[in-house]
């Protein structure tokens, strides 16, 4: 019997691509607002027929407004069917290492960095194999985004049955559910108060800030001031642990322009306006165009999980101890840096830079 002919792994990488680019860029970025002018421009011309849906959706989202803060509602059917993410990780070869062994005794508070673009290594890392829960057994893991995320539809759905919280968001699928959410000081309170430890908290230390900074082939995180997550961490006595994604810069280019300063100065200006700025990027055009698209520039994305640095829990910090904390934690990421960057093509005289 004559064997059916496989498709070629071009094609394959192609449909993997095209999937995940059709998830994240139609149900991520375009169709919530699309939900939204849509839904209001309905109401307008009076078409009656459209009233119950959004009437249902009102108030079910009434019913889960404080659901980012508190666990939100993850869905364990959703993730481990999340086959357009699971994609994506193979298309860019996405793998998680670990450094070091923790007890799920302590509870732990990660920096993630850098941010990137748009922050796809922890994406990717929902659907990864092995995940965090094969890695860190008994560990409960959350991570955190900002609130604005919770504010349109769809999207907080995707993000609570992921398990994110508002800047609290319950994360991957440890050896327990967990999810997305809220990054105030009410969700930490939350997620650090329950009764078993091995709670850890994620936090994307450097934020849109740090997105803006973002160029392939410089290593720059927004650092230096961010201390908020070190008195957070002082305050819960939670272990600090450094995390680096090695590729995550490389996945888009920034648009500039013809002036790249005045587009600096413009996205700055819309920054200290709204609180944020959207930065603006190419990656590869999903059909070959000359002019590029937002498929991300194809290369090797890999998770480094380093070494904890222990703290005792101290509810008010004076200025000083929280410089030293804050020091050691850089000097801890740029070690973890330096000893992993040989293994991802990045040069030995590469360092990072913390602005």
């Amino acid at each position: 019997m004559q064997q059916a002919t496989s498709l070629p792994q071009s094609i394959i990488d192609w449909l993997k691509i095209s999937g995940f680019v059709f998830y994240f860029c139609g149900f991520w970025l375009f169709a919530p607002p699309v939900i939204v002018c849509g839904s209001l421009y309905l109401l307008y011309v009076r078409l009656w027929a459209c009233v119950p849906f959004v009437s249902a959706y009102l108030a079910w989202y009434y019913y889960s407004r404080d659901w980012p803060e508190k666990g939100c509602m993850p869905w364990k059917w959703f993730r481990r069917n999340a086959h357009f993410v699971r994609w994506g990780g193979e298309y860019f070869d996405y793998e998680i290492v670990k450094t070091e062994d923790v007890s799920a005794d302590k509870n732990y508070l990660v920096g993630s960095h850098p941010h990137g673009m748009i922050c796809l290594s922890l994406m990717l890392s929902y659907a990864a194999r092995p995940s965090f829960g094969d890695l860190y057994k008994g560990m409960r893991g959350y991570c955190v985004t900002l609130a604005g995320q919770f504010q349109w539809p769809l999207r907080r759905e995707l993000l609570m049955w992921m398990g994110l919280l508002e800047n609290v968001a319950k994360f991957c699928d440890f050896s327990h559910c967990a999810g997305v959410g809220s990054a105030s000081k009410k969700n930490f309170d939350y997620l650090f108060g329950q009764k078993n430890t091995g709670q850890t908290v994620i936090v994307v230390v450097g934020g849109l800030n740090e997105s803006m900074m973002t160029c392939p082939g410089k290593y720059r995180l927004k650092l230096r001031d961010r201390k908020g997550f070190i008195r957070m961490a002082m305050s819960k006595g939670a272990d600090l642990v450094p995390l680096y994604h090695f590729g995550e810069n490389e996945l888009f280019k920034p648009v500039t322009g013809i002036c790249p300063k005045r587009m600096r100065n413009m996205q700055a200006h819309i920054m200290n306006k709204i609180g944020f700025c959207i930065p603006f990027f190419v990656g590869k055009s999903l059909f070959g165009l000359p002019w590029g698209g937002l498929v991300p520039i194809r290369n090797k994305i890999a998770t480094v999980i380093g070494s904890r640095i222990h703290v005792e829990k101290n509810e008010n910090p004076t200025e000083e101890q929280v410089d030293l904390l804050h020091a050691a934690y850089c000097e801890k990421l740029n070690d973890l840096f330096d000893t992993h960057k040989g293994n991802y093509g990045i040069g030995p005289e590469e360092r990072l830079i913390l602005y």
